[in-house]
């Protein structure tokens, strides 16, 4: 993924410290992080399954039949499928709590405004002055 701020490209480190300012932004962050974790685990389990399962049918031992083989290879199999679907739920589940975390940084900065209203003094009396 690629960060910007304005027009200028960041880096993931960059993104964690500018949500760490705000505790809203940064659980969706840290839930993010989490669901990543989560994620990644259950994709190695997928590959794990997986290599299992090839290994289980591709088993030369002579007194496994055919059937034998595949029946060993049903187990690993589902557990490589299972840590698939789970992989990829808590991916996408991730992209959106990070666009979710996005999205309310983004947010918080519509309700500022690039100028602001101040009462002034001068030798002429009292007024308003518009500070950018």
């Amino acid at each position: 993924m690629e960060y910007y701020q304005d027009d200028k490209e960041i880096t993931k480190a960059e993104v964690k410290s500018i949500f760490s300012k705000n505790e809203e932004v940064y659980a969706h962050w840290k839930k993010a992080n989490t669901k990543d974790v989560v994620a990644g685990i259950a994709l190695v389990g997928e590959f794990v399954g997986v290599f299992w399962a090839t290994s289980e049918l591709l088993n030369d031992d002579p007194s496994l039949s055919k059937r034998d083989k595949a029946i060993n290879a049903v187990g690993p199999m589902a557990g490589g499928i299972v840590g698939a679907v789970v992989g990829l739920i808590y991916m996408n589940s991730a992209s959106k709590s990070r666009r979710r975390a996005i999205l309310t940084y983004n947010k918080q900065l519509d309700d500022q405004t690039t100028f602001r209203i101040e009462p002034i003094t001068n030798g002429a009396g009292f007024g308003l002055a518009l500070k950018w």
